[in-house]
């Protein structure tokens, strides 16, 4: 055996185990702290939160129907006027007049055939739609902060691990270059070298650019582009079977509470439509006060009047187009349970599919562990036999290769744990900055809502 076999051999060694440490990173930033961050300025979390805001005002606009309209109106004008007789002798006669007058009208809604009452519910579904499309896109924000986390965390490890067998391989290659000028191998074992040396230079490439890729979903998820990442953040704590899942995501996951708050929608666009059919009652009044300026025969005269007026209004025949709006509504309605039943049965399956993620992925990752820690022992065997001549160069290759495609694994098994333990909470709805207990102002809906869907007037803070 060659003095130059046995250095490379304990270069390999001394490398691999370099591929196999962990190094501990100096104040770390974790997925914890990636979650805040997406939470706080997600530009899509807070596009729809503005968007929540603005449906709060459609119960505003709806009890707005429920309140009296006073409007005023005042109006002036000017004449003037100029009479000149033939006769020669009548002087011209001249008159100015600035007349006014002015106008306040009060109405007031009586009933409208059970219109508005549909609108105000119908506008409280709309909210609660609105809440429940808000909780789910901050689950995906969420969501989506924890996998571009993890990819990064598994793709630098990735490139890491493909530096380091890159260094290996190059010592082989110069070794078994050295060896072959001295006669001790053959030139199809430098091929060989240069070979496995070429292949995991392109892997490395690709590495790289995956890597690439990762950095910036992160830094278009959470902000800011990621930076001395946590390798291993805790796993959440998800429910120990599935029947739990699936009864918990029943109950909370949003998207089926969105289809379930369709239908209640939709059955008061029913009551709405049907109640154009039916009488609107309103009362009406106004006082008003004119003065005829200079006009004769009483300059300066001023009336005052004052009506109040019952208006009841009953629709006989308007095209058909009420009708037609009741059955499309009706429709529509039928539409809406079968979303909701559909809706019931695609969460229900996506809990599953998410538990059963779960279980792989961590069954995955001990197998692999396993299989990283065999590959390590069957890699130095190989180490040690190729010292006393018993294995190849292309054997010590096959070897090294083996034990990086581990640890590779590993890294990969290790990401899906922990993105697949996030799916379960996600499917379940519990994927929540509350419920992760995140150190962030909740935002609350019901700060909004309270201060502006009763409001009379005014602008948002007024």
């Amino acid at each position: 055996m060659g003095r130059d076999l046995r250095f490379w051999l304990k270069v390999s060694v001394a490398l691999a185990a370099a591929g196999l440490a962990v190094p501990s990173p100096v104040s770390a930033a974790t997925l914890k702290e990636a979650l805040e961050k997406a939470y706080s300025t997600n530009p899509q979390l807070l596009a729809q939160r503005a968007a929540l805001r603005a449906t709060d005002e459609e119960v505003a606009q709806a009890l707005s129907q429920w309140r009296p309209t006073v409007s005023v109106s005042a109006q002036q004008s000017e004449s003037d006027s100029r009479t000149k007789f033939r006769d020669g002798v009548t002087p011209t006669s001249k008159s100015n007049t600035q007349p006014w007058s002015a106008t306040v009208s009060a109405s007031q809604t009586l009933f409208a055939g059970g219109r508005i009452l549909a609108q105000r519910l119908l506008a409280g579904a709309q909210v609660r739609i609105g809440r429940a499309t808000l909780r789910a896109t901050e689950q995906n924000v969420l969501l989506g902060t924890v996998s571009a986390y993890m990819n990064v965390v598994r793709d630098l490890e990735v490139v890491r691990l493909n530096e380091t067998s890159v260094k290996l391989l190059t010592k082989q290659r110069e070794a078994a270059q050295e060896r072959f000028k001295v006669g001790e191998v053959t030139r199809t074992d430098v091929a060989q070298a240069e070979a496995r040396l070429a292949q995991t230079e392109a892997g490395l490439i690709a590495a790289r650019a995956s890597l690439r890729a990762s950095e910036l979903e992160y830094e278009r998820i959470v902000g800011v582009a990621p930076e001395n990442l946590e390798k291993l953040p805790a796993l959440p704590a998800v429910p120990a079977t599935e029947d739990e899942v699936r009864r918990l995501a029943e109950g909370n996951n949003p998207n089926y509470i969105s289809a379930i708050e369709s239908v209640t929608l939709n059955e008061h666009a029913v009551n709405l439509a049907v109640g154009s059919l039916l009488p609107t009652v309103s009362v009406q009044a106004s006082y008003s006060r004119s003065n005829a300026g200079d006009a004769f025969p009483e300059p300066g005269a001023r009336t005052d009047s004052t009506s109040v007026s019952g208006v009841v209004t009953m629709p006989i025949y308007q095209g058909g187009v009420e009708w037609a709006n009741i059955r499309q509504s009706e429709e529509n309605l039928n539409q809406a349970k079968m979303n909701k039943e559909q809706s019931r049965r695609t969460t229900l399956e996506d809990a599953s599919n998410a538990w059963e993620s779960y279980r792989a992925s961590r069954a995955s990752r001990e197998s692999n562990a396993q299989q990283l820690k065999a590959q390590e022992t069957a890699f130095q065997g190989v180490q040690q036999e190729a010292e006393v001549g018993t294995r190849t160069t292309l054997d010590v290759l096959d070897a090294q290769r083996e034990l990086l495609n581990s640890q590779v694994a590993l890294a990969r098994s290790q990401r899906d744990e922990v993105v697949a333990a996030h799916l379960v909470l996600s499917s379940m709805g519990a994927l929540t900055a509350e419920n992760l207990n995140l150190s962030v102002a909740i935002y609350d809906p019901l700060e909004n809502y309270d201060e502006n869907a009763g409001k009379w007037w005014g602008p948002s803070g007024f």
